[in-house]
């Protein structure tokens, strides 16, 4: 028997500044979203940082990391993107399993 009452996960599309986990775990919650709108390109390269996954900040202050199945879809994009800071995405999730996975990453213009 299935239980109705149970409401299933949609899909989602976050949009937000770009940040690596490692950084996430190295600066305080508070003003994170400022160090997202400054983190930089190269330093979302790194080996550690691309290890480590991302997550998106939004203009809210809210914090999202992403899924495993993201990191070579946002490291692709930093590779081709001359934006140094304030890098904004569009990423589009659905639910899997137990958890959200990353379908689609895009860059967006405008980032402060």
């Amino acid at each position: 028997m299935t239980d109705t009452s149970q409401t299933q996960q949609a899909s989602e599309v976050i949009e937000g500044y770009l940040i690596d986990i490692g950084c996430i775990r190295k600066y305080r919650r508070q003003g994170l979203l400022e160090t997202a709108r400054r983190h930089r390109r190269e330093c979302g390269l790194m080996g550690h940082c691309v290890e480590s996954g991302y997550g998106l900040i939004t203009d809210d202050d809210r914090l999202y990391l992403l899924d495993d199945g993201a990191t070579l879809k946002v490291a692709s994009l930093l590779a081709q993107t001359q934006q140094d800071t304030g890098i904004r995405l569009r990423v589009t999730r659905e639910p899997r399993d137990a958890g959200m996975q990353t379908t689609a990453v895009t860059l967006m213009a405008g980032g402060k």
